[in-house]
């Protein structure tokens, strides 16, 4: 077994409008996208909104526009700003505080959800503000969340693109979280171990015992937590059920980096970067649906994107 499916199911990236949520058949979906649009071309015309239509259906207005600045490209890691409310202006999700730093994603079909969001930053440059009004369709769907998000809600988005980051400056940004984690907990005898990887061993194992080498499969109980949080995402312990990992073959760099050349007994800590542990990770607004997404069974990381983890194990076999 390369991995069991505590850790396998967060590999796979979500589909582009998680079809499980907003699921239709063709017919009902050509009925929501005609709904949509009609729905949005008469809210554009009756608020009088000087807005542009885009070939894919929203509505956007640049409200201020910096025609020197760099375009966003294809993969590039993008900071905004944003405001979502639906067109009858209930609050989904606010985040416009620019003391606080800005959510990042990567721009590409799987970097963000809703997806209008992506689309909108094709048109866009560095430090550019923009609305955009957005169906449903390329919004949430048909997907409902408690009271915050109601199944087909077309949306009104404030954005503001602050800049496009270098991976380089994102990998820095992490480790240096990583580095003041250590130092204002006082925790002793981390060593980076590979590129955005911190290891130490807890308590020593039974050295008598083989070490874990590439391709050995390393059974663990651990607990996982985002950097700073105090409670687990994830943890094999309350259902009794061990993880095993095939080092080398796991897809997560932190695991097949932290795991390699441990022995039973032993207890380990890593702390990690996205980049070496949840890179594909989607970024999902508002961030308060993460977690209902994954418990419907969507194909989505648990732990949000550019955000460091903190990984502790007991070793309890290698094979």
């Amino acid at each position: 077994m390369i991995l069991s499916n505590r850790f396998g199911w967060l590999l796979a990236l979500s589909p582009l409008l998680f079809t499980s949520c907003i699921q239709e058949t063709e017919t009902d979906l050509d009925r929501s996208i005609t709904r949509d649009n009609l729905i949005m071309e008469q809210y554009i015309s009756s608020n009088n909104i000087n807005a542009t239509k885009a070939q894919l259906g929203f509505y956007y207005e640049k409200t201020e526009e910096k025609p020197d600045a760099a375009q966003f490209t294809n993969a590039d890691y993008i900071g905004i700003y944003y405001e979502i409310k639906t067109i009858d202006g209930q609050l989904i999700d606010s985040y416009l505080d620019e003391s606080q730093e800005p959510k990042y994603f990567k721009y590409s079909q799987d970097g963000l959800w809703p997806i209008a969001i992506t689309y909108a930053a094709g048109l866009a440059r560095e430090g550019e503000e923009m609305m955009v009004y957005t169906p449903s369709y390329l919004a949430f769907g048909n997907y409902g969340f408690e009271q915050l998000i109601l199944p087909a809600s077309n949306l009104v988005i404030q954005l503001k693109f602050v800049k496009k980051y270098s991976e380089e400056e994102l990998k820095q940004r992490e480790e240096n979280m990583i580095q003041e984690f250590i130092a204002d907990n006082g925790l002793q005898g981390f060593q980076e171990i590979a590129d955005g990887v911190f290891f130490r061993t807890l308590e020593a194992g039974d050295e008598t015992k083989t070490e874990s080498t590439l391709g050995s499969n390393v059974s663990v109980d651990f607990e996982l937590f985002e950097l700073g949080e105090t409670e687990p995402v994830l943890e094999s312990y309350t259902s009794n059920q061990p993880t095993t990992v095939s080092i080398g073959n796991s897809g997560l760099t932190f695991l097949n980096e932290g795991l390699k050349g441990v022995v039973l007994d032993e207890k380990v800590e890593v702390l990690a970067t996205s980049f070496a542990s949840y890179v594909d990770a989607i970024q999902i607004l508002p961030e308060a649906i993460r977690e209902d997404l994954v418990e419907r069974g969507e194909q989505i990381d648990l732990v949000k994107p550019f955000t460091p983890i903190w990984f502790k194990a007991e070793v309890l076999a290698v094979q």
